[in-house]
């Protein structure tokens, strides 16, 4: 007789269980979908900042940064051209002048720089996961040459205020480059997993 009037009030206990596992379950389920998807905003917009500057670095090393540290006659002459006029546009006087830091920096460049941009190209465009170890290498590599140069313009009291407008982004590029090395990748989210494992919990309770 205890039993059956105790049994009904406890029903409603375990349905309130019921309702609070299913709040439980929903709300990180929506926060991992927030975090996921500020997480691929964040990485996508990092990997336009390294692609686009990637690029630029793949082809203007063997074609312009080149001529600082080989003969002139290795290039053709339209090429030649184009880094002198670059060099009197923007006042480059480390392009004009070639002192042996920045001779040396271009060799980096040449041999360690560029090829990691390929790499990172290649990467990006194929969703390649070692992407990520490759642009956090240029990162550092590109970040390391820009604070030599850049202590060298600023501190020279030679540059303009153009050329220093021209190297800077290269500087916020090496940022945004050792950044998506380090930042993890987003995790992609299956709603129709998500939705299977909690029927599955659900019959289970």
């Amino acid at each position: 007789m205890f039993s059956f009037f105790t049994s009904p009030f406890s029903l409603p206990v375990t349905h309130s269980k019921n309702q609070n596992s299913k709040i439980k379950i929903k709300e990180p389920h929506l926060s991992s979908k927030i975090s996921n998807f500020k997480m691929g905003a964040i990485s996508l917009l990092l990997d336009t900042i390294v692609f686009i500057f990637s690029l630029v670095i793949a082809i203007a090393t063997p074609l312009l940064d080149s001529q600082s540290c080989l003969p002139s006659h290795f290039f053709p002459a339209p090429l030649v051209d184009l880094k002198k006029w670059y060099a009197d546009l923007y006042g480059d006087y480390l392009v004009t002048e070639k002192p042996r830091f920045f001779v040396g920096l271009i060799w980096v460049e040449i041999f360690f720089l560029w090829p990691l941009c390929v790499a990172n190209l290649y990467g990006i465009v194929k969703g390649r996961g070692w992407s990520r170890t490759t642009s956090l290498m240029a990162g550092v590599c590109a970040g390391t040459s820009m604070a030599a140069i850049m202590a060298e313009v600023l501190g020279s009291g030679r540059a303009s205020e153009k050329l220093i407008q021209m190297y800077s982004p290269f500087g916020a590029f090496a940022v945004c480059a050792i950044l998506r090395g380090l930042l993890p990748r987003p995790r992609k989210t299956s709603l129709p997993s998500a939705s299977h494992g909690y029927s599955a919990r659900k019959k289970r309770a």
